[in-house]
Formats: structure tokens, C-alpha cells, sequence
């Protein structure tokens, strides 16, 4: 396997299991009634448990080198790239936050988008 691909499901890898943690942490403060709107917290556990899926089916695809997990990747990267940005500006602004969603998202579709990885997934 490609040592560039390696990279990139490494980092979807890590990825997908921070989204496997914010969806525990966010479930237990549920149970433990930390929570100010009940119907709010539901919701966010449900789209952190499918980001978390998503995440953990694109890393899984890449790795047995799937033609469709390449793009679905690249727009993975995309979204917490768009994420990250919008972390550095307004009331609650966090950029460290935002640098650390950022720069893993940025060096994984750089990774993504290289010669040697489209030509593993039939893209050249």
C-alpha cells in the first residue's frame, strides 16, 4: 500500500475515533441530565453517531482501497476544513480548536489528492 494512502486513513482513522468520543462523551452527559434542552442533546448525539459511522466507513473503505471511499474522503475533509475555519471568527472563537481540525484535514486531502494516491483508486 501506498505510504501517502497509510497517512491518509491513519488520519481518518483518528478522526472517526474522536468522533466515537465526542459521541460517548455527549451520550453520558445526557444520561447524567447535563443537558439543557433534552430534544437539542438527542439530535446532536444522532449526527455526531452518523459522522462518527460515516467517518469510520470512509477510513475502513480506503483502506481496502474502494473507488467510491476516495472522493467520499476528500469531501469528509472538506466539511471539518469548513468547520475549522469558521472557528476562528465569532463570539465563540477558538482557534486552537480550529488549527487542530485544520491542519489534519488539509494534510489529508493533500494526501488524498496526490498522483500516486488517485492512480490506487483508478482516478488517472
Amino acid at each position: 500500500m501506498n505510504r501517502r494512502l497509510v497517512i491518509a486513513v491513519a488520519i481518518l482513522t483518528l478522526e472517526s475515533a474522536a468522533l466515537w468520543g465526542l459521541s460517548i462523551w455527549s451520550g453520558l452527559a445526557i444520561l447524567q441530565g447535563n443537558s439543557f434542552s433534552l430534544t437539542s442533546s438527542l439530535f446532536l448525539l444522532g449526527l455526531l453517531l452518523a459522522a462518527a459511522l460515516w467517518a469510520s466507513n470512509i477510513a475502513l473503505g480506503l483502506w481496502r482501497r474502494k473507488r467510491w471511499s476516495h472522493t467520499a474522503g476528500m469531501v469528509l475533509q472538506l466539511l471539518i476544513a469548513s468547520i475549522a475555519t469558521a472557528s476562528f471568527s465569532g463570539d465563540f472563537a477558538a482557534p486552537a480548536i480550529g488549527w487542530a481540525l485544520l491542519i489534519p484535514a488539509a494534510l489529508s486531502f493533500y494526501l488524498l489528492f496526490s498522483k500516486q494516491v488517485r492512480t490506487e483508486f483508478g482516478k488517472d
